[in-house]
């Protein structure tokens, strides 16, 4: 079949035309290699499908895809109309893989990568877009963008492009998961020419696609919105009439700016799209202030039950709830919304102070009062990347007709000081000392930021500075004692001095500061189970949701589950898987467990023989968290399980956890006891 077609292709193209060898199928028709010898370039060869003949045999249409020039596209040489009724499209060969072959190599790709190539595509597309009349793509998917060795992306197939003219156009044809919802509405005589076993299920999709109109130049945002999502989650979209897996359901960083303006491009109304290409590379160009500006009003306001302040102390925040907020003359609503905020956070409604300060960052965009309150909520609710999220790369200048020089130092200083804990408790000590630092530099008569910035340094390894950063503090006027009690509990545990680091803490516990004593909690817990005295570190983690209530909910409780299972393991009791499982469900049954929580309720469930239900949980944790090894490898464990004994689905959810684990940059020793277990399989 293949000489058959190279043959036929050799006739129609003629003597310039030599080399000529196919590659793999295209969507819509056959690709051939080639060499051209009167320019003595490499060119791509397509052949068009006979479902789609005639669609571009006019001249008119011919000469303006040969003239397209772009550095985003290839140069389209020849546009035949063949005596057989198909089509040929004679292109440059562009060296490299596509988009598919590229994200099946390398995986879902990081934001920064996704917004460069997004942007060029809106580019090409705008300029398609911008001819008279306009060039609309059709099929804007993986296969059709080629990444070249220089790493820019390059548009290829016009095979199915069409031209914008006075009257209605029609789809011709539609690739699932990146085709708009109106490409399915087509002529009825359309319908009727497909074969049989089509004509069904596209005579659904047709009739659900009415409301949505015929193709437009709207329809290529929607393909641009689709590829998009692939490059960022690894996956083809589902079928745009069938349901779309949202992007919040994948365990992938991603910017609010950049995911609304994915959902807005692939808005299934095609007036809810952007009104243009243009319009839409114009917010990814400016992406980082739109980020800023879409996370004001649509910062997610789910609580989630965390200690508040449970690792990183913020005792001073309660100095900019009394904020003597200036400049009455100018911003009234402003500061109105400001001080509604304020009286929400200290009713503890942190979901609607979330939405009012929203409001007042979009209304003052420069005004720095609304940032602090809403990141110091965000911290206090535990989402600490949405507060890094928030606070990076803003940059305020001070203005001295809103607030006083002195002010301005103390806001600079908290917002950097919200940023070094927020890091503190994402583990990334290096970056906390760096914005600690930075608080300490603009206030350095705050007996708290040394204290903070202590323990960072600590954490991080740098021991020395920390011993600095404690004695500046012990120098310093209105150091509390308890202070200096957690620095030197601290610096005890990360000196692997667990005795040391257990008496300061146990002390602390009876604070009148409700933060520190759900910090030395934590720490006095830890201290026990690295001098392996469970039994201890139960009974005080217990004695913390007692003391603590509401503030111990989240973390302590995570941790007495952990607890609880490893307890489970030593002694072979079922009691306590039972009570591991009681608290994990107690976390899922808020809606807002983390991976962990879920996990853990799986192993306990597994343990106590009740693998129908572990079962249940697993397979409803991979679609919660598609992209997260772990819980693909905890389905193949409990496939493993000789109670369930499937092991043909054990190894496929171990390639599965293994191609994400690749991509983790983290070392997990059940992975390699997974491995090994499959192995042994034969």
């Amino acid at each position: 079949m293949e000489a058959i077609l190279t043959s036929v292709t050799r006739s129609v193209l003629g003597p310039d035309y030599d080399r000529i060898v196919p590659l793999a199928p295209g969507g819509a028709g056959e690709v051939f290699r080639a060499h051209k010898r009167g320019l003595d370039v490499e060119v791509v060869v397509k052949r068009v499908k006979a479902e789609y003949r005639g669609r571009l045999s006019e001249t008119r249409e011919a000469e303006i895809l040969k003239n397209l020039r772009h550095q985003y596209l290839p140069r389209i040489y020849d546009i035949i109309p063949a005596a057989d009724g198909y089509v040929y499209t004679v292109m440059d060969y562009i060296p490299g893989c596509d988009l598919g072959e590229y994200v099946a190599q390398y995986g879902a790709l990081p934001q920064k990568q996704v917004v460069k190539w997004l942007r060029q595509l809106c580019q090409v597309v705008c300029y398609l877009h911008s001819q008279k009349p306009a060039v609309i793509h059709c099929d804007l998917k993986p296969e059709n963008i080629r990444i070249t060795p220089q790493g820019d992306i390059c548009l290829i197939d016009f095979n199915t492009s069409l031209l914008r003219q006075d009257g209605e156009i029609q789809a011709l044809g539609a690739t699932n998961g990146y085709a708009a919802p109106e490409q399915y509405n087509v002529s009825p005589a359309a319908l009727s020419a497909l074969p049989e076993e089509r004509r069904k299920q596209w005579l659904r999709w047709s009739a659900a696609a009415q409301p949505y109109g015929k193709v437009t130049e709207a329809t290529d945002q929607y393909g641009m919105g689709a590829v998009a999502y692939f490059m960022l989650t690894g996956y083809t979209p589902g079928h745009c009439l069938e349901g779309v897996i949202p992007l919040e359901r994948y365990q992938i960083q991603l910017g609010e700016a950049l995911r609304a303006v994915v959902e807005k491009a692939m808005a299934l109304r095609p007036e809810d799209r952007f009104s243009g290409a243009k319009a839409m590379l114009a917010v990814l160009e400016n992406l980082k202030k739109t980020d800023r500006a879409y996370r004001r009003w649509q910062v997610r306001c789910q609580v989630t039950a965390v200690a508040l302040g449970a690792l990183v102390l913020l005792s001073v925040f309660c100095l900019w709830m009394g904020w003597n907020l200036r400049g009455e003359e100018q911003g009234e609503a402003y500061l109105d919304l400001v001080a509604q905020a304020d009286a929400l956070i200290q009713a503890q409604d942190y979901e609607q102070s979330l939405e009012v300060l929203s409001q007042a960052m979009v209304l003052e965009s420069d005004r720095i009062e609304a940032y602090i309150r809403a990141s110091t909520v965000l911290y206090r609710l535990g989402r600490y990347s949405e507060c890094v999220d928030l606070l990076s790369d803003l940059n305020f200048v001070y203005d001295e007709e809103a607030m006083s020089q002195a002010d301005f130092a103390y806001a600079q200083a908290e917002l950097n000081y919200v940023l070094g804990s927020c890091y503190y408790q994402l583990e990334d000590y290096d970056q906390a000392v760096e914005y600690l630092q930075l608080a300490a530099w603009f206030d350095g008569a705050e007996p708290i930021y040394y204290r903070d910035l202590a323990v960072a340094q600590a954490k991080a390894g740098n021991l020395a500075q920390a011993q600095e950063s404690y004695q500046t503090l012990q120098g310093m006027e209105g150091a509390a004692q308890e202070d200096l009690l957690l620095v030197e509990g601290e610096l005890a545990y990360a000196q692997g001095d667990y005795q040391g680091a257990l008496s300061p803490m146990l002390e602390l516990t009876h604070s009148t500061d409700q933060s520190l004593v759900s910090r030395s909690y934590l720490l006095a817990a830890q201290c026990y189970r690295r001098l392996d005295r469970l039994s201890e570190e139960i009974a005080l983690l217990e004695e913390a949701r007692t003391v603590l209530g509401a503030p111990a909910d989240s973390l302590h409780t995570q941790e007495l589950i952990d607890a609880y299972l490893q307890s489970g393991a030593e002694r072979g009791a079922a009691e306590d898987y039972e009570k591991a499982l009681a608290l994990c469900q107690e976390l899922l049954d808020r809606g807002t467990a983390p991976l962990a929580v879920r996990l853990n309720a799986g192993l306990a469930l597994q343990y106590l023989g009740r693998t129908e239900e572990a079962m249940a949980l697993a397979e409803e944790t991979v679609e919660r968290f598609p992209n997260d090894y772990r819980s693909y490898l905890r389905l193949a464990l409990l496939c493993l399980d000789s109670r369930v004994a499937d092991y043909d689905r054990a190894r496929q959810a171990y390639e599965q956890a293994a191609a994400l684990y690749s991509g983790a940059g983290v070392q997990d020793s059940e992975m390699a006891y997974l491995e090994s277990l499959i192995n042994s399989l034969g």
